[in-house]
């Protein structure tokens, strides 16, 4: 009943900065959720004995939104570099921590590129302009993928419980099953026709099918890649932010590993018109 209600109340948020003829809300939103969720895994590294440096992180990390935001992608570069830089000479000047400075820069590092830098693609994609052979191309492209992202976790979800029968990855997650897994794939490449036939005339069926497929497989692994993470925490979630989802990089580890394959594809197609 809690995942109910907490999507009764995200939902509406979402879909309304996503199809705001201000994009900026879109912006804020995500931003918000970045900084959250960047904190969370600096909070999963405390406890895997890990000293990130949250700080820095989240300049660096407000550094590459809006390098998405105003299409500065040298911005990124900048950022990830006096990143390094200055996590490098804090850990200089604090010798007495000498045996953690490898794996606290690592850390503070793997936090910017792994939540900020793969959740920003979406910024980069809101941020696409509308044409007039493809109009609100940016909103229908982040509602496609949104509903992928979310009906493949649905899909696994009750595939899981009604079939499930092999553990797809014991160790990582004992709930997941293989049969889930291909229920959600399945569900996937289903959502993306209708995504299509529904409200995205523009997209070639082909096309449809391919992100459905790709998108179901990669946020499963992305679900997987966290899972992985708080289970070296010893952890059973990111956060307690979201009620019934737990935090929010439980929330969107799924997107993740997805984001960058629409910011891509939505480059490709803004090129043919």
């Amino acid at each position: 009943m809690k995942r109910i209600l907490t999507a009764v109340v995200g939902l509406p948020i979402l879909l309304f900065t996503i199809w705001s003829p201000y994009p900026y809300f879109f912006v804020a939103l995500t931003a918000i959720a970045i900084l959250l969720a960047l904190n969370e895994l600096y909070a999963l590294s405390l406890k895997s004995a890990c000293r990130p440096q949250p700080i820095l992180g989240s300049l660096a990390a407000l550094a590459v939104i809006i390098s998405f935001t105003f299409d500065r992608p040298v911005l990124i570069v900048a950022a990830l570099s006096a990143l390094s830089v200055l996590s490098l000479a804090s850990r200089v000047s604090n010798p007495m921590e000498i045996e953690q400075a490898l794996v606290s820069v690592a850390a503070t590092l793997l936090g910017v590129v792994y939540v900020a830098v793969l959740a920003s693609c979406l910024i980069g994609v809101r941020m696409l302009p509308d044409a007039a052979a493809f109009p609100h191309a940016a909103s229908k492209l982040l509602t496609m993928f949104f509903a992928i992202v979310m009906m493949t976790d649905t899909g696994a979800y009750y595939t899981g419980r009604a079939l499930g029968r092999h553990k797809l990855a014991p160790r990582v997650s004992p709930g997941k099953t293989v049969e889930g897994a291909i229920g959600g794939l399945a569900t996937a490449i289903l959502v993306g026709p209708l995504c299509k036939l529904t409200f995205f005339p523009e997209i070639h069926l082909s096309h449809a099918l391919a992100l459905g497929a790709a998108i179901g497989l990669l946020g499963q692994i992305g679900d997987l890649a966290e899972s992985l993470l708080k289970r070296g925490a010893g952890v059973k979630d990111s956060g307690n932010l979201l009620p019934g989802h737990g935090g929010m990089l439980d929330r969107i580890d799924s997107i993740l590993f997805c984001a960058p394959l629409l910011f891509y594809y939505s480059r490709v197609l803004s090129a043919g018109f």
